[in-house]
């Protein structure tokens, strides 16, 4: 009995070794073309899987994996690896790893991960350029904007304002976060990780540099000189203008303009009628013309800025534009021309002396010269003067000297046809509105007045 079950336990030993053999048999054969148990790529099991298997299945989890956008834990918004675009050549790594297993074993415990792998992934730029302009745009408007440390004004001066930390996504740092994500394989991106930030704090060395610069600027003086007369600019003045923009002092440039406007109206010439004392009916009130000078307040507006910002006291002459500004405040000067329309008589001025006297003949009723402090704009030779006769005919006149005063074609010429000047002749035999003068005083005038000259009718 002893010696039967003795052979009875040999046989099941025996039978148990050939059934574990022909199992691992079994097992080494299998994985020679599957993966071993325990096999991971990048967090995906692919035990038991063969190459094309595994393939598909790192592809598929690829395309199906979400990449989450999170304030903390909340989900702000996801794209899809298929919606990126995503790709991965995982080939090489699954190869490699099928080689390098021995399928005998029970067990690899292969752990491949991202940085083995991140160089094969691959997405389209676009794709992920347009999710993130979407959604930057979109969750920012109700987020807080970002603000730079800056200067405010207070009734004791300049002081620092801190900087404002915002929630506002950087669109630009986010596009680079998320192409790192990917590339290692991470699924989630803290916007807080990509906020904009403030470019300045109040502890910027630009920020203590601009208290150091206003505090100077505040304490600036300067005059101005203007046709022989002085205006104080006063500190009190220039801590008015004061302000800080875009990260630099500066001045507030409508007050800057409205405060050259009232000087320009209270010394400027051009556009004013002038009291003029004329050589024979004594002060004579003569309108504005297309003489005199103004000042230019959108360049010395600039330029006021410039010097003040250079934060040292000044004394300057605003700009001037326009024609005979003086030192002296004396605008017209002691050059110049004069017409006495009711005395039909003209006389030249030069450096105060009287150089030329006649008579003349002035536009007749209907076609009068305009009255007008006016200036010699043109020197001409040889001209043929054309225009309308009050019948609606044509005229064309030649003139040895052609010299306009204003805008609209009225100048001071010779004129060979008039028989006789001075007197009431103009009444019946005047000009279109031109100032004729006798040939040969004419070249006197020519000759002697400078272009820019003022010439001053009544």
């Amino acid at each position: 009995m002893r010696k039967k079950s003795k052979i009875i336990l040999a046989a099941a030993g025996f039978g148990l070794v050939l059934l574990f053999g022909g199992l691992y048999i079994h097992h080494g054969v299998y994985y020679q073309d599957h993966f071993l148990p325990k096999t991971e790529v990048e967090n995906v099991n692919i035990s038991k899987l063969t190459y094309a298997e595994a393939k598909q299945k790192l592809t598929d989890e690829l395309q199906n994996s979400q990449y989450q956008l999170l304030d903390d834990k909340k989900e702000l918004a996801t794209i899809s690896g298929k919606e990126l675009g995503l790709t991965q050549q995982t080939g090489t790594t699954l190869k490699k790893i099928m080689a390098q297993q021995n399928p005998w074993g029970l067990s690899s415990k292969v752990q491949a991960g991202t940085d083995q792998t991140n160089n094969n992934v691959t997405f389209s730029t676009a794709n992920l350029q347009a999710f993130v302009n979407k959604t930057t745009q979109s969750l920012n408007q109700n987020r807080s904007v970002t603000k730079n440390a800056t200067l405010i004004k207070t009734d004791n001066g300049f002081k620092i304002k801190a900087e404002v930390q915002g929630n506002q996504i950087d669109a630009e740092k986010l596009m680079s976060s998320m192409k790192t994500a990917i590339s290692k394989g991470q699924r989630q991106i803290q916007v807080s990780s990509v906020y904009i930030k403030p470019a300045i704090t109040k502890s910027s060395s630009q920020m203590q540099t601009a208290l150091r610069q206003v505090a100077k600027i505040e304490k600036v003086s300067g005059t101005y000189t203007i046709a022989g007369q002085t205006e104080k600019i006063t500190s009190s003045m220039i801590r008015a203008w004061l302000t800080y923009q875009n990260g630099q002092p500066t001045l507030d440039q409508t007050a800057v303009g409205n405060y050259l406007r009232e000087l320009n109206s209270k010394y400027a010439t051009y556009n004013k009628t002038r009291r003029f004392q004329s050589t024979k009916r004594g002060i004579v009130s003569v309108p504005a013309g297309i003489y005199g000078w103004s000042i230019n307040v959108s360049a010395e507006t600039a330029n006021l800025t410039s010097v003040v910002l250079a934060g040292k006291d000044f004394t300057r002459t605003p700009t001037i534009q326009g024609s005979g500004y003086s030192k002296d405040g004396t605008d017209i000067g002691n050059t110049y021309v004069e017409v006495d329309k009711v005395n039909q008589h003209m006389y030249v001025y030069i450096n105060g002396a009287l150089k030329v006297s006649t008579d003349i003949v002035t536009g007749q009723p209907g076609q009068d010269t305009p009255v007008g402090v006016w200036s010699v704009w043109a020197k001409e030779r040889n001209s043929t003067l054309k225009g309308k006769n009050n019948d609606g005919s044509s005229y064309a006149s030649p003139v040895s000297y052609w010299m306009p005063i204003d805008t609209t074609g009225v100048g001071i010429h010779d004129s060979s046809w008039q028989p006789k000047y001075g007197g009431d002749w103009y009444k019946t035999h005047g000009s279109h509105g031109c100032i004729n003068t006798p040939p040969k005083i004419m070249a006197q005038v020519f000759e002697l007045v400078p272009k820019g000259t003022a010439v001053i009718v009544f």
